[in-house]
């Protein structure tokens, strides 16, 4: 009976979901799917009952091994590692990438590199390399801020617990595989790499594209130089996967035909050449996909197999799992395997229907993962599957073909048309009308999905669709609608970043972060990007938050302003406060005054009401912008008031004193990072807190915060945390009811205290 393997492997990847990561909102479902195959598929019960246990002794066996290895004694430690240059990134004088340990484990690699020559070497060279290094062998970094990207969760999908961050390394010689198998990858490895660099060769336009849709490899900055991919929902499209495989598939087949190969061999052939492929593309999760549904086609076309094309799709979902056990927890997984799904169902349709259903389908989980949806991005979609099958991919060949024979003009024609398709995506980009919708409830999400897929299947259309339209209302109203607010004490390294939503459309960020660039040696690569503003960004977005109503910066301190360009480009702001004096400053017209377009810019002094919750109460006098002259906010939060104090120093948190309407502060924001240079005792007796926050950076080469400091705070009978050991913080509160939110760890313990 046909839909038995696609039943059973639905039922596994839900086992998949509760045994790896406990999602124990997937248990209806699979009740559901097991009596679908308990009374639809009664005469394989046998089959099922032993396949299940199979997977759930692999799914527990895998589990398990990664456990073991996260109880790894970790620390300093000299050691010997393989590397090879095709799975090495550069930035500034940094490598990145993978290694492979003494014991087999494969760990993620970050090396800070100092000399010069063995940077060279491992950017121009394309073998495997044993290296010796002294290093921190350390777990995954967790995740720091709410609503950005997850590194413990991502890396142990693929398997990988710890990392070695290497602070000296020395290349002691060219790794030589043993073995048939390990001998083969690192040749595939190497023809890889070579490519690799010799794309790097071409134009911008031809180097982007081809890389992305032939090797696989993307680019550090391949988003950042291609503006729009992203919002318009074409991610998909720079992604080897289902196009490329199918190229193959059927160009051999041609091929294979026209110089006579017989159909048994010719089938044989390419299973082959899919292998060669997966490996050469370094095993991305969306080729592999891809990859085992050309295998079963190969199967069926051989007689191997004789399944439904829905039963195909099951055992490329089982064979999925078997390889990559995490496959399903990543946007990429997740999206190559719906979207597939989807086209079972779609078989005859005409194109611009496929298009619509499968960006409704994909919508709930890009709304999980991104927290936005564009509109135009179904019209993007559209426009782009038909001009890259007959405009991008027959202009890359040829120009790609042209530079290999040394024809420049039509090399440079081709080029030119690519960046025109770059310039009109980009373009695309600036169109208004983005959704942003926040990150919305799990169970939400999932009955979204559902609703989507009976929708899809034709069953009561016209019901679901309008149950759609009432869930997706709901999603997008939830977070503007909101009741209370919050404080998220942001961590942004050595800098500082609060971010206070007071009610509904009514957000003020205080302060946004920065970073000093230290000087680079003249051989080290560029680096683009603001992680740190990303990462704000990712949070208000994830809150459903579009608009900054007030920005303050206190002073001009790169690691309380620096960011500020690269916010600005992506959140608009309406009204930007900095202390009086400021404006006159060179740190001004440099950093901020070029960046505040659209945005009212005013000075602000002790006594001044920023909004009816926020008063300032600092600086007296007009000042430089320096420590001394920051402005200081109290805020009324919920049910509790709190302060904000900048870097004012302890001289200037006492002429706080003199305020008879001060009042009791039951949070304080320790003001300079914790530094013994602020937080003067009698100004914490006054205000009385009881919560003290801390922004710093791990391991930050300042002490911060001070010790000084941590026994004002334990003599006052505070608690304390600081964002270095538990990332953000989160403060938040409904009517009279609060409570505090930490990204990793509980409260830094005090001295003396046990």
């Amino acid at each position: 009976m046909p839909g038995y393997w696609l039943v059973l492997s639905l039922y596994i990847a839900g086992l998949n979901t509760v045994i790896r990561y406990q999602f124990w909102w997937s248990v209806p479902l699979l009740l559901w799917l097991s009596s679908l195959l308990v009374i639809r598929f009664r005469c394989r019960i046998v089959l099922t009952i032993l396949i299940t246990i199979g997977y759930v002794g692999f799914f527990i066996a895998q589990d398990a091994k990664l456990t073991a290895l996260a109880q790894r004694p970790t620390g300093k430690v000299e050691s010997t590692f393989r590397i090879h240059a095709d799975e090495l990134q550069f930035s500034g004088t940094t490598i990145t990438g993978f290694a492979v340990m003494p014991n087999r484990e494969r760990v993620r690699l970050t090396w800070f590199c100092r000399e010069e020559a063995t940077f060279r070497q491992l950017q121009t060279t394309h073998v495997g390399y044993v290296v010796t290094g002294v290093g921190d062998y350390e777990g995954i970094q967790p995740r720091r801020n709410a609503y950005n990207f997850d590194p413990i969760g991502y890396w142990r999908s693929r398997g990988i617990i710890h990392q070695f961050v290497v602070k000296q390394a020395t290349i002691t010689q060219v790794d030589t595989p043993t073995g048939a198998w390990p001998f083969i990858n690192s040749r595939i490895r190497t023809g890889h790499s070579r490519l690799v660099a010799w794309f790097e060769t071409l134009p911008p336009g031809l180097r982007d594209y081809g890389e992305t849709l032939f090797l696989g490899y993307t680019r550090r900055d391949f988003y950042d130089d291609n503006v729009g991919i992203q919002k318009m929902g074409l991610v998909h499209l720079f992604s080897i996967s289902g196009f490329q495989v199918a190229g193959v598939y059927v160009l051999w087949r041609k091929f294979g035909r026209w110089i006579g190969i017989t159909r048994e061999r010719s089938l044989l052939i390419v299973q082959v050449l899919l292998v060669v492929l997966l490996l050469f593309a370094g095993g991305v999760q969306s080729l592999v996909r891809a990859v085992l549904l050309a295998l079963t086609q190969a199967w069926r076309e051989l007689g191997w197999l004789r399944l439904s094309a829905v039963d195909a799709w099951g055992v490329a979902l089982l064979g999925g799992l078997l390889l990559e056990p995490g496959v399903l927890h990543n946007l990429g997984g997740q999206l190559s395997y719906l979207l597939t799904f989807g086209l079972l169902w779609l078989t005859g349709k005409p194109g611009w229907w496929q298009c619509i259903f499968l960006s409704v389908l994909i919508l709930p989980v890009l709304l999980w993962h991104t927290y936005a949806w564009h509109p135009i991005s179904i019209l993007a979609n559209l426009v782009a599957m038909p001009v890259f099958t007959w405009l991008v991919i027959p202009v890359l060949l040829v120009g790609i073909g042209a530079a290999w024979c040394g024809l420049t003009p039509i090399m440079s024609c081709c080029n030119a048309l690519i960046n025109g398709i770059q310039f009109g995506i980009a373009q695309m980009d600036r169109v208004p009308g983005e959704l942003v919708f926040g990150q919305p409830p799990l169970l939400l999400s999932g009955v979204a999905l559902v609703g989507t897929v009976s929708w899809l299947l034709r069953r009561r259309r016209r019901t679901f669709g309008l149950v759609l339209l009432v869930i997706y209302g709901v999603m997008f109203l939830l977070p503007r609608l909101a009741m209370g607010g919050f404080v998220a004490f942001a961590d942004v390294g050595q800098g500082d970043a609060t971010i206070v939503r007071l009610a509904p459309r009514q957000v003020m960020l205080v302060d946004v972060g920065g970073k000093m660039n230290l000087p680079q040696p003249p051989w080290a690569t560029p680096q683009k990007r603001d992680f740190q503003a990303q990462q704000l960004v990712q949070f208000l977005r994830g809150k459903g938050i579009t608009r900054v109503q007030q920005l303050v910066l206190t002073h001009k301190d790169i690691d309380h302003i620096g960011n500020l360009p690269h916010f600005l480009q992506q959140i608009p702001v309406d009204n930007i406060y900095v202390p009086l004096g400021m404006m006159q400053t060179e740190a001004y017209q440099e950093l901020v005054a070029p960046h505040c377009k659209g945005a009212s810019v005013q000075e602000v002094q002790a006594g001044m009401r920023l909004n009816r919750w926020t008063l300032v109460k600092h600086p007296f006098k007009s000042g430089a912008g320096d420590n001394e002259d920051s402005v200081a906010v109290l805020v009324e939060t919920g049910p509790k008031r709190l302060m904000l104090t900048g870097d004012l120093d302890q001289a200037g948190e006492r002429n706080l004193l003199d305020d008879p309407m001060l009042g009791r502060v039951p949070i304080l924001k320790f003001g300079h990072h914790g530094s013994k240079t602020s937080t003067a005792s009698e100004f914490v007796q006054r205000l009385q807190p009881n919560v003290g926050v801390v922004s710093a950076g791990v391991k930050n080469r300042f002490g911060h915060p001070n010790q000084e400091t941590l026994v004002t705070a334990y003599q006052n009978n505070m608690q304390v945390f600081s964002t270095a050991e538990s990332g953000m913080l989160q403060y938040c509160w409904s009517g009279k009811r609060d409570r505090w939110q930490a990204e990793i760890t509980s409260p830094i313990q005090l001295p003396g205290r046990p």
